[in-house]
């Protein structure tokens, strides 16, 4: 099993998630706690939404409304579809099982080479994990300041009247809000913080497991690599060469099927969140293009829309990056066996190498809704494609 220092490579995912009640070795009551908690802490930035006086027919508020939404929804429905698996022993289970292999393959891990290759990998996933975690909750604090813009300028530049309030998101909250202004702000802040959260542990997660997987397929090549070398030690050491040659070789495709199967294991489990993601993300950012064409004549909204789209692109690109980095190394497991010296390996185990080169010309790849592959280059597809819907949205009447 995984010592202590390489347990710590994964301490910035396991401390997410257990915020959320989702790390999968939590105490169940401990777990139903962290999520009881967080559900309600969500719901109350849903109750005020609810009877937001902004609410009206017109395509500008419902616009406005549907953004905003998005964001608390986009945390909630990812929480509904986790548990609601969780509770029929689908999801749960397969996070777990995902989760004990960060720490079993560690143990097939051989040499010092091996150990080496797995911790930059895995100290990759967790700088991954805690910058992204940083530049989302930053992101939610500039955001949110941003509605205290009118309330600096009042005091800096005073008019004959108050500046026009904003909140952070639009709600009504029973009370005057000009009076308990700064109460509401720091709870829409706190509810924004909870939301991020819980897409936080999500995202970190699934960039643990991705590193993870690119660690094996950097392993596996590692290995086939200096295959040759490998062969002239035991030539040396054994007395049944063959044998224990082709040993070697079964241990290395079987290690490349292990990562086949990680990763394969990773998309059938993540495939049903990412369409929905993709889904919101898309009609996301058009509405927002959409509100932004409205408001360019006030710069403060506008900035607020501008961070919004910049925060959607961000997140789709992390996620089109890691795709493509899965695609990358199941791709070089072919490079690294053709430039290592294989043909010193005896006949019957060049045969095995070959099959790992036919299935390593077909790259492993994450998808949403097996339709939609996670790439850098489908990722400017979505963007072109959020931009026709918004070019079809302003051809509506929105005054």
């Amino acid at each position: 099993m995984v010592h202590g220092k390489d347990y710590y490579y994964y301490d910035v995912c396991k401390w997410y998630l257990t915020i959320v009640g989702q790390w999968p070795y939590q105490k169940l009551k401990e777990r139903q706690i962290f999520l009881t908690l967080m559900t309600l802490l969500a719901i109350t930035s849903l109750i005020p939404q609810k009877r937001n006086k902004e609410l009206n027919l017109k395509f500008y508020f419902m616009f406005k409304v549907l953004l905003i939404l998005k964001v608390i929804f986009f945390y909630s429905l990812r929480k509904c579809i986790f548990r609601g698996q969780d509770l029929a022993y689908a999801k749960a289970r397969n996070i777990k099982d995902l989760t004990d292999r960060l720490f079993v393959d560690w143990d097939m891990l051989e040499t010092k080479e091996e150990h080496d290759i797995m911790r930059k990998y895995a100290e990759k996933g967790r700088w991954h994990a805690l910058m992204y975690g940083l530049i989302i909750y930053m992101s939610t604090i500039i955001f949110a300041i941003t509605s205290l813009v009118p309330r600096i300028l009042d005091v800096i530049f005073p008019l004959n009247t108050s500046r026009p309030l904003i909140l952070p998101y639009p709600a009504y909250y029973f009370v005057d809000e000009n009076e308990y202004f700064y109460y509401i702000f720091f709870h829409m802040l706190i509810a924004c913080s909870i939301c991020m959260t819980g897409m936080i542990a999500h995202d970190t997660m699934f960039f643990v497991y991705v590193e993870h997987i690119c660690g094996l397929f950097a392993i596996v090549g590692f290995r086939f690599e200096h295959v040759s070398h490998k062969c002239k030690i035991i030539k040396k050491n054994a007395i049944n060469y063959s044998s224990a040659v082709h040993k070697n070789i079964v241990i290395s495709v079987s290690a490349h099927h292990k990562a086949l199967q990680f990763a394969q294991f990773l998309e059938n489990t993540f495939t049903i969140s990412f369409a929905i993601q993709l889904l919101f993300v898309t009609i996301g950012l058009s509405i927002t293009l959409v509100q932004l064409s409205i408001q360019l004549h006030d710069l403060a909204e506008a900035s607020r829309y501008v961070l919004f789209i910049i925060g959607q692109l961000f997140h789709l690109f992390c996620f089109s990056f890691q795709g493509q980095r899965v695609i990358d190394h199941s791709i070089e497991t072919r490079d690294k066996i053709y430039h290592g010296l294989w043909y010193t390996v005896p006949a019957k185990e060049q045969r095995l190498l070959m099959f790992v080169i036919r299935r390593s010309i077909e790259a492993s790849f994450l998808t949403a809704g097996k339709i939609y592959i996670f790439s850098l280059e489908n990722f400017t597809t979505v963007v072109q494609s959020s931009v026709s819907y918004f070019t079809l949205l302003s051809s509506f009447d929105v005054s």
